[in-house]
């Protein structure tokens, strides 16, 4: 019924008619949905928001410097400073740039918070990481130099020198190997021939060092443009915008993939790719697969997901008798395809000798570096190589051990789910784990992140991941991130339960408006 002016009395109707019940929980959800649409930010001030907290992050990322140790290429505009800021005592620019990097985290949290509790269109997310992508795109190479390395390594292959046994070292051309983090200068490279040829390309386009790092670095961005679009297409219609937002948006991809140009972004790129063309063609899915393995060889583990996919098919398909040819397509595809691939560069296969060049680093709280601490422990009271390298292949065997497990039960889940967990286990377990190496699998499993703990994995890892490795920090440095750490873990806890706690806020005013109007009449 109506009250006047043709209003509906919501405390009326529940008096009078069984049959207002639903007019008044209609009345409800509206009011709801009024409070909670005043509460959640509106895109343009999560894109301020985000611009803001980018900018400062490359603003304060350039005042901490190159990396300890290095020289930098280039002032890029102005922005980086000549010196590490560690080296000096300057611990300002490392704390401003760990509060950057937590505030765009936050900022992440609260866009996913207010995609989730409303209708975004997928195009607001792309404007959205337009703007939070600008400042690293125009900024420098941030937390990491390994995009020297890359540039270093094309020159070697421009000069006709084998990247795979001599080191950046060998240009003897003091900006480019001055650059390079003095770690890798004088180590072979460890990426397949597609790398090669992508760092040839850049070095020829570039015309210089610097040239080489600015293609990359647009050889990055398109890339994230490809994961993006990938992820969307991968998704239900439904989760299409948080497909986006969980990897387009994702700071750890702005912070490794936009800003770094680390590899991984051509890497996740093809394996999207070969997601995507898996729903029609398996055999076009292992020519993305095998490119993506030349660019990193843990890209690989696709390979043999797919090929998995592929013998269950036609295991069910030739039940009586089987087609020899239909279950050796995978095994002639990735034989073709590395052919081709290895006469595309010269000394393609040399990459195979280089496969123990990451083991040079170390990084202290990964897996296998506590399991080796733990070996040293019982062998003896100091760590030793051989506890080190015990440590890593236990940690090697076991990754393979999971992915040959997610390829025999590949019929159980999505083939995005299966390369997801794969690839994180090939990273967690690796010899080293760096942060930009866990956007192997959360990239993957995004897009298919429908359930709650798929959807927690992918944030929450992506967020700690961010504060790994931060550069310009001594130990009270060090004490300040693990702060902004808590935060962020903090902040996480408040996306979850959040949402619950606005909907009990506004079930509670919504009950006060029905109290009232059932007061009044």
């Amino acid at each position: 019924m109506a009250g006047g002016r043709g209003q509906v009395r919501p405390g009326l109707e529940l008096r009078r008619c069984p049959d207002a019940v639903d007019t008044a929980e209609h009345a409800r959800s509206h009011i709801e949905v009024s409070l909670i649409s005043q509460v959640r930010p509106r895109p343009a001030a999560l894109a301020a928001a985000g611009f803001v907290a980018a900018t400062l992050t490359v603003v304060a990322g350039g005042r901490v410097g190159p990396v300890l140790g290095s020289a930098r290429l280039t002032s890029w505009f102005g922005l980086l400073t000549g010196s590490p800021a560690r080296a000096d005592g300057r611990l300002l620019p490392g704390v401003l740039q760990a509060f950057g990097i937590g505030a765009l985290v936050v900022v992440w949290l609260l866009t996913l918070s207010a995609l989730w509790a409303g209708k975004w269109r997928e195009g607001v997310v792309w404007r959205l990481a337009a703007w939070w992508a600008i400042p690293f795109v125009v900024g420098p190479p941030l937390l990491s130099s390994d995009v020297y390395s890359y540039a270093a390594q094309g020159e070697l292959l421009t000069r006709g020198f084998n990247p795979y046994v001599l080191g950046p070292a060998a240009l003897n051309n003091g900006d480019v190997v001055n650059a390079v983090d003095p770690v890798w200068r004088n180590a072979p490279s460890p990426y397949g021939p597609l790398t090669g040829l992508l760092q040839h390309g850049a070095v020829a386009i570039g015309g210089s060092p610097v040239g080489a790092v600015v293609a990359l670095r647009v050889v990055a961005a398109l890339s994230v443009v490809v994961i993006g679009l990938c992820a969307a297409t991968l998704a239900t219609d439904r989760m299409r915008a948080t497909a986006v937002a969980l990897t387009v948006l994702n700071p750890l991809v702005l912070l490794q993939v936009v800003s770094a140009a680390h590899l991984e972004g051509a890497m996740c790129a093809l394996l999207m790719l070969a997601l995507v063309a898996c729903r029609r063609s398996p055999a076009l899915a292992l020519v993305a697969a095998c490119a993506a393995a030349a660019i990193k060889a843990p890209a690989a583990a696709a390979i043999l997901l797919i090929s998995a996919q592929h013998w269950r098919m036609a295991r069910s398909w030739t039940t009586r008798s089987p087609n020899w040819a239909y279950w050796l397509q995978p095994v002639a595809v990735v034989a073709a395809c590395w052919l081709t691939f290895s006469l595309l560069v010269a000394h393609s296969w040399g990459w195979l000798s280089g496969l123990t060049t990451p083991t040079v680093g170390y990084t202290r709280g990964s897996p296998t570096a506590l399991l080796g601490d733990l070996l040293s422990a019982i062998v003896s009271w100091a760590p030793s190589p051989d506890t080190i390298a015990a440590a890593r292949a236990v940690g090697l065997v076991a990754a393979a051990c999971i992915v040959c497990y997610l390829a025999a039960t590949s019929d159980r889940r999505q083939l995005s789910r299966s390369l997801g967990y794969g690839l994180l286990a090939v990273a967690a377990l690796g010899p080293v784990v760096y942060p930009w190496y866990l956007l192997w699998g959360l990239l993957c499993l995004a897009p298919t992140a429908d359930s709650r703990f798929e959807r927690r994995l992918v944030v929450t890892t992506s967020c700690f991941a961010c504060f790994m490795g931060l550069t310009g920090l001594n130990h009270t440095g060090v004490v300040v991130s693990e702060v902004l750490l808590f935060a962020a873990a903090f902040a996480i806890a408040t996306r979850w339960w959040g949402p619950a706690l606005l909907r009990t806020r506004v079930r509670r005013r919504v009950a006060d408006v029905s109290d009232t109007s059932l007061a009044r009449t």
